[in-house]
């Protein structure tokens, strides 16, 4: 009866042991918190295919990694998890903030949830061949655990992207160095080519203000699309008004719902007359939108802006003779 008594006390410290080599392995290896740099996205430099994936340079990061705490050896992916989802969330938001300087925060957050979110990770983890490295146990190789997008570590979707976090913070970690530099370059690239869309669309984004000068101060005011039509072609008793429209729609990407915005004029002879309209994830970009439109349609708007001009003449011309009369 020793025999097995023996074996399994054996095993026990084999087991203690090694937690104790997993625990002291972020001790020894420092946290890459250097200053760095990004460079924002650029059209030009998004790669065909996907750019090469940098080796984790320590065998135990390595086997950490990738192992389920479900298998009960001593250690996991589950605090390399931990440090990745920080890493990819500090890098993710300084390339963002760079490639998208006027990018309102919210935005600014959509897109980083894109990036981000398990769905995406796990695609990438795929990608990479990354599941024949991963030691997983049974109900959550075969998938037999929660609901696919659900936040439970026996589903599938969420422990692949956990993973991938894992493998980021193993990357930099095992080369404290140049692990952070070169993760970096790595999701740049990667990432672009999941932001491909966006990063193209603002390339091509016309500048959203224009200079124009005040008459009466003299000052150089920077007007959004909204403040240039009504400089265009407001003036007492014609109004401009911004309804929120009906929309179904939803972002194709986050699958959020969308905001119509329709911009009518009163006056100038018209009632209520569409001029413009715009459909963005929020109602004021929605708002922006729909004076982008209408000031895209110069032929229309023309009309009113000499409506404008002869009204301005005319007061002018009202106001001269009133002051000569009292003269």
């Amino acid at each position: 009866m020793l025999g097995p008594i023996q074996s399994l006390a054996s095993e026990n410290v084999q087991d203690q042991k090694r937690q104790h080599l997993d625990s002291n392995i972020y001790v020894r290896t420092p946290l890459a918190i250097p200053s760095f740099s990004v460079e924002p996205w650029r059209s030009s430099e998004i790669p065909t295919q996907l750019p090469p994936l940098p080796p984790i340079k320590d065998p135990e990061l390595e086997r950490l990694a990738f192992l389920h705490i479900g298998l009960g050896e001593g250690g996991s992916y589950e605090r390399l998890e931990w440090i990745g989802d920080a890493y990819l969330e500090l890098i993710s938001t300084n390339i963002i903030s760079k490639t998208f300087p006027k990018l309102r925060a919210g935005r600014c957050s959509q897109l980083r949830e894109q990036l981000i979110r398990n769905v995406t990770l796990s695609r990438y983890f795929r990608e990479y061949g990354l599941p024949s490295k991963a030691r997983l146990p049974p109900e959550v190789l075969h998938g037999l655990g929660a609901g696919k997008g659900r936040s439970n570590d026996k589903d599938i979707t969420k422990t692949q992207g956990d993973m991938f976090e894992a493998y980021v913070a193993a990357v930099i970690m095992s080369d404290p160095e140049n692990g952070l530099a070169t993760c970096i370059r790595w999701l740049r690239d990667l990432w672009s080519m999941t932001l491909r869309e966006q990063i193209v669309a603002a390339e091509k984004e016309k500048p959203t203000t224009v200079r124009v000068l005040n008459e009466v101060t003299g000052e150089v005011n920077d007007l959004s699309p909204k403040e240039r039509v009504a400089h265009l072609i407001r003036a007492p008793g014609v109004t401009l008004e911004y309804r929120d429209l009906p929309c179904n729609k939803k972002d194709k990407h986050l699958k959020l719902p969308l905001f119509a915005v329709g911009l009518y004029l009163t006056g100038w002879g018209e009632t209520g007359r569409e001029l413009g309209l715009g459909i963005a994830q929020s109602k004021k970009e929605a708002a922006q939108k729909a004076a982008t439109q209408a000031l895209e349609n110069r032929k229309l708007l023309k009309t009113y802006e000499q409506k404008k001009r002869a009204y301005v003449e005319a007061k002018k011309q009202a106001e001269d003779a009133e002051q000569s009369s009292g003269i």
